[in-house]
């Protein structure tokens, strides 16, 4: 029995529940039909010009996102429209496309959970106590390190181009909070858990300025790098699931996939 895009959407439901998504987010199934055939699967961070031209090449029938597809509303799919450029090919080639987003960033095993595990983090928690599913993990480092030691090995785990400090580069920290992309409105959470510096993808000017004054250390390693982690671990979470229900499909990583920022 083939599996189709309808059971791929049930057992992303299952890691990652839509209902736990920001109301301003935009997931799920948002291009395709449920019924279709699924024998290749691709997982991608963002949906690119060449992240489609590789599932056109490798012949794949369905992409999970993490960056929505769609994510503001479009009054026009005329061809100069640069979603629409997307979306055309795609639809031409039968792929399908879901996204998880902010339910993934909450999820158990999701974003935070991924990127606190990529940076070696021990007792890893939510950063507030409430029973619901939040952004942020707090943990903690197995030694104190340098602020310009531990943004070393964040660089390096993360395979990250570039990371911008803030804060006293020789400041000694042990206890770390994470949020992959937009998260540095967790620093005062942060800050009230004991964390002694957040990372996340990227910071504002009058976030750096802020977090100055708090007192508390911010890295910033590149919203893609923060968030690349949990789409490869999603691989292994989505084969298991698909092993057991005796489906047979390739699950892939986008090879073409990258940050859009270069650093000279």
């Amino acid at each position: 029995m083939d599996c189709t895009v309808g059971k791929i959407v049930q057992i992303m439901n299952d890691i990652a529940p839509e209902a736990q998504a920001e109301e301003w987010d935009n997931v799920g199934l948002l291009l395709g039909k449920k019924e279709a055939p699924v024998r290749k699967l691709m997982t991608a961070v963002d949906i690119s010009s060449d992240v489609v031209k590789e599932a056109i090449d490798k012949r794949v029938d369905m992409i999970i996102s993490h960056h929505p597809l769609v994510f503001k509303p479009i009054y026009s799919l005329e061809s100069s429209n640069t979603v629409a450029q997307l979306i055309y090919p795609l639809i031409k080639n039968d792929i399908a496309v879901y996204s998880a987003h902010t339910n993934l960033d909450k999820a158990v095993g999701g974003t935070d959970d991924c990127l606190a595990e990529a940076l070696g983090l021990k007792d890893v928690c939510r950063i507030d106590d409430t029973p619901d599913l939040s952004f942020g993990r707090i943990g903690v480092l197995d030694r104190p390190m340098d602020l310009i030691e531990f943004a070393e090995l964040v660089r390096r785990q993360l395979k990250a181009q570039r990371i911008d400090i803030v804060g006293e580069k020789r400041r000694a920290v042990k206890k770390i909070a994470v949020s992959g992309g937009s998260g540095a409105g967790l620093m005062k959470k942060a800050l009230d858990a004991g964390a002694d510096v957040l990372v996340t993808g990227e910071i504002k000017h009058h976030d750096a300025i802020e977090a100055e004054l708090l007192g508390i250390s911010l890295l910033a390693a590149g919203h893609f790098n923060t968030e690349l982690p949990v789409m490869i671990k999603l691989i292994d979470r989505l084969q298991k699931a698909l092993d057991s229900l005796q489906y047979n499909i390739d699950i892939i990583s986008s090879e073409s996939q990258d940050s859009p920022y270069l650093s000279l």
